[in-house]
């Protein structure tokens, strides 16, 4: 095979099984320089040197970075089919969803667990061992940390790994291994453009190998601009209800520049309260109360100076030290530092209650605004007006701003010594802190309303003309944040001993058995309608736990030798938590093969994520919150007007394990009749129990969610609401003032507990082939996942709903990629397809019953500079050309709050990325 050949196959790796299984010369190809073809831990086991036996785990190395010109390592993850809230997305938009949810972009192997949980289902490891974790609501590890340039491969088990690595293993672990060896300097940068977007990175790694050890530090940078809903036409949220204008539906939004003024006709308090009816009157400029007349309201897109990406910038700075001490013994360290901010800005929209003293109000025609007569009876009813209305007029398109900042360090050694009977033992040390905060900033709607009730120009907020209002009136409502901000600090002691048992005819019997002893102590403080950057005011509240781990693995060659061969093995680990108990998560495994190019193979296993420190939390600091409208009615019900929910949030105590039974079974083919033409299939099976969650408000919540929420059209009593009020610190100051005075028709409990089982199955496949040529060598690759079956039930009195049947998303994932190298150029074609799916139509127009497929073309380029001058020695150059036929994801014509006109995958549009590398 020729260089160029094996070079290019190098990019292909991450179909089918792992990497030292699938072709131990390409491993040697990729390790010889950095590990000076010494053995390397292999990802899912804890024996060296050998393949997980009967797993599927899939490799992708350093070149990938460049077909794909990655600007962080989410965005590398990204273009693995089996990650498939990532695949055909762009990871980062997570972080303009709502920063007080999300500050984490999170890969979630086939969606095992919920995007906005604060525990995940994908555990990621760096060189195999865990960090703090990151995030104010969710409790992950960051894969943005790790700078690009220091990444040697990245390992993807898709099986559970509970037995080798304790919690969130369930989906699979996603490990990313850095440089063990460097020598020289390396310089890399890309620069991407694309219609109203640009992207720059720039990474350095230097390094010396003296023989015995080497000394490397890598540091990248990134830097993107923002992407707004209307820098791409695919990005809307539309008004279906109404005919279009010149083929274009309006936006739905009616808080725009130019206001609409609501007046609701309300019964009085002594009646009941409740809405009797609602007309909107749109506003024009200059008008008068006289000139209003009820009509279409005016409407806009709040999305179109939404930031749907938010500009972001990163620094990431690695260091590793590899020393051989002696024939026996080596010694590797590392150490890590990164930090990510992201702004994502919108105009802030509000709607306001007007007083009739308002000095601004404006009453329209036949609407006059305090007591009024209707139903022919006098002062029966009141009517009251309400504005939707931007500050853009006044405060420009950015009024609205949402942050995030994440910093994080850590440090790990690492002693290896030999012993006799080819025995090793490796002992870890590894800490880590992360300090993670976001800022929602936007206008607070309790200071509005009593600006809409002022009664002076001073005091009065005027929606119709903003610049009429006071200055320090605006300043005062806009002074004003929802804040967290979270800090983690992981402390992580193990001892490995791995070696060779006994020997049998079919090879070696090895082991391997560990210790592994965590403490993490994380603090949180959260605070809505604050002013702005006053966070720091507020005390941390704090929960710390310990975790205690054994855990074992052998593997037995049972027939070996020149015909079949047969190897199994056994893991397990029992995990001690000093909060809510111990578990055990075996795995078994077997690799059996007939004939030296097909390999059957097969494992089970258990295992489980752990309630995280944050969910512990939630606990100790419950809250409940009292609306004077009902938010859900039970069947049959007829609440009294004016009638209460009480809502309690926060986490349940005694809070168990998440678990799952995985298993999967499948077989790699290195065929011979085809030269170059590899194989792979597997079917897998995850049945996850006690998923934690929180109760879910849409029309099934009382079929689904039934014993969180208490009833009564005559009211709770004065009991139910008193042992509601106990479950929360602040629950009597908000309960004890209703009771007796207000009508309370129901309690619903929100809190994250253990509820549902998701089953999921489907298929993994891949197919490789690579052969040289005179020219150079050709390739082609393809990797896909097929989900078969995806079943929820959200908690076990509720009905089992088949996810696949519509509305979950694509049942297939496929990527596949074509290569040519002629001479010192590549040339690669990349196709990736997420496929269509049926959602449930609506009465909204036009009536949806599909959502299309969705296929984006990527070009790469590399060009080589072959030269023994100084200045061209190792410079290559790249060019990407992403999304080639700049293809829109396929429309949506979902109604939902969080609808932006698009579904079933995203992209930034085409984009040319231009990309230089020098070794030095």
């Amino acid at each position: 095979m020729s260089k160029s050949h094996v070079r290019a196959f190098r990019g292909f790796t991450f179909a089918g099984v792992a990497l030292i299984a699938i072709a131990p010369g390409l491993a040697l190809a990729q390790n010889e320089d950095q590990d000076g073809g010494k053995e390397i831990v292999v990802t899912g086991t804890l024996i060296r040197g050998i393949a997980p036996v009967g797993s599927n785990t899939i490799a992708i190395g350093q070149e990938k970075l460049e077909q794909t010109a990655s600007l962080t390592s989410n965005e590398l993850l990204a273009t693995i089919p089996q990650v498939t809230n990532y695949f055909n997305n762009v990871p980062a938009a997570d972080l303009a969803i709502a920063v007080n949810q999300f500050q984490v972009s999170r890969p979630n192997i086939r969606r095992i667990s919920p995007n906005n949980a604060s525990s995940s289902g994908t555990l990621i490891l760096i060189d195999g061992h865990r960090i703090a974790s990151a995030g104010v609501s969710q409790a992950s590890t960051d894969p943005d940390v790790i700078p690009t340039g220091a990444i040697e491969r990245v390992d993807v088990a898709t099986e559970g790994g509970s037995a080798t690595y304790g919690s969130d293993a369930v989906a699979g672990t996603i490990n990313f291994v850095t440089r063990k060896r460097f020598d020289g300097l390396k310089a890399d940068a890309h620069y991407g453009i694309a219609d109203d977007y640009w992207q720059w990175d720039a990474s350095a790694t230097a390094g010396k190998d003296w023989g015995s050890g080497s000394l490397w530090v890598s540091y990248t940078y990134t830097k993107n601009r923002a992407l707004f809903g209307g820098d791409r036409d695919f990005i809307r949220r539309s008004n279906y209800s109404v005919a279009p204008v010149n083929g274009v539906y309006p936006g739905r939004s009616t808080q725009c520049a130019v206001p609409n003024i609501n007046i609701a006709t309300n019964l009085p308090a002594a009646f009941g309260g409740g809405l009797v009816s609602q007309v909107t009157y749109p506003y024009r400029a200059g008008a008068t109360g006289a000139s209003l007349v009820a009509g279409t309201p005016n409407r806009c897109d709040e999305l179109t100076n939404t930031a749907i990406v938010p500009a972001a910038e990163r620094h990431g700075a690695m260091a590793g030290l590899y020393q051989e001490l002696d024939d026996t013994t080596t010694i590797t360290a590392r150490g890590f530092f990164s930090r990510r901010s992201t702004l994502g800005t919108a105009p802030s929209l509000g709607t306001v209650t007007i007083s009739p003293n308002n000095p601004f109000a404006i009453a329209p025609a036949g609407a006059a605004l305090g007591p009024a007569t209707c139903f022919g009876t006098p002062n029966f009813c009141t009517n009251s007006e309400t504005v939707d209305f931007s500050f853009a007029p006044l405060l420009g398109t950015a009024s609205k701003q949402q942050k995030t900042l994440l910093q994080e360090w850590g440090a790990n050694v690492e002693l290896a010594k030999k012993l006799g009977g080819d025995w090793e033992v490796r002992g870890l040390f590894n800490y880590s802190r992360s300090n993670s905060g976001f800022e929602l900033i936007d206008a607070n709607t309790t200071r509005l309303n009593a600006a809409g009730a002022g009664t002076t120009t001073a005091t009065a907020f005027n929606p119709f003309n903003l610049a009429q209002t006071n200055p320090a009136v605006i300043s005062s409502i806009m002074n004003n944040e929802i804040a967290g901000q979270a800090r983690d600090e992981l402390l992580d002691l193990r001892l490995i001993a791995d070696g060779k048992l006994f020997e049998l005819p079919g090879g070696d019997v090895r082991m391997a058995i560990g210790a592994e002893y965590m403490h993490d102590s994380f603090q949180k403080r959260y605070q809505t309608d604050i002013a702005i950057g006053s966070l720091s005011r507020f005390p941390f509240i704090s929960y710390d736990r310990s975790v205690k781990s054994v855990f074992g693995e052998i593997n037995v060659p049972l027939i070996g030798g020149s015909g079949p061969s047969l190897v199994v093995s056994a893991a397990g680990r029992y995990d001690d938590y000093s909060d809510f108990g111990h578990t055990f998560n075996p795995k078994l495994g077997a690799t059996f093969k007939p004939v030296d190019w097909l390999s059957l193979r097969g494992n089970w296993g258990t295992s489980f994520t752990a309630p995280t420190p944050l969910d512990q939390l939630g606990s100790l600091s419950n809250t409940i919150n009292a609306f004077p409208f009902v938010a859900f009615t039970r069947p049959g019900d007829t609440p009294a007007p004016g009638s209460y929910t009480i809502a309690l949030q926060g986490s349940a105590a005694n809070l168990k394990p998440q678990k799952a039974d995985t298993w999967s079974v499948g077989f790699d083919a290195d065929l011979p009749f085809v030269p170059g033409l590899k194989t792979s299939l597997s079917y897998y099976r995850v049945v996850f129990k006690d998923i934690l969650s929180t109760p879910v408000v849409n029309s099934q919540i009382f079929a689904n969610f039934g014993a969180n929420i208490t009833t009564s059209v005559a009211g709770l009593s004065a009991a139910q609401l008193n042992a509601f009020a106990a479950l929360a610190p602040n629950g009597a100051a908000v309960i004890n003032p209703l009771i007796g005075t207000r009508l309370v028709y129901e309690t619903v409990d929100f809190r994250t507990n253990n509820y549902g089982t998701l089953k999921v199955g489907g298929l993994d496949g891949s197919l490789n082939y690579a052969t040289a040529t005179g020219f150079g060598g050709v390739d082609f690759a393809v990797n896909v996942n097929y989900q078969l079956q995806r079943k929820s039930q959200v908690t076990p009195t509720a009905p089992v709903v088949d996810l696949l049947a519509r509305d979950d998303g694509p049942k297939l994932f496929l990527q596949a990629i074509a290569g040519i190298d002629i001479g010192d150029l590549r040339t690669q074609v990349t196709w990736n397809h997420s496929g269509g799916y049926a959602i449930t139509p609506t009465a909204s127009v036009p009536v949806q019953t599909r959502i299309k497929a969705f296929n984006v073309i990527n070009l790469f380029f590399k060009y080589e500079v072959k030269s023994d001058a100084t200045a061209l020695k190792d410079l290559s150059f790249t060019l990407n050309v992403n999304n080639v036929f700049d293809q829109d994801p396929p429309v949506s014509f979902l109604t939902g709050p969080a609808d932006n006109g698009y579904a079933n995958g995203f992209t930034l549009g085409r984009m040319f990325v231009l990309g230089v590398s020098k070794k030095f």
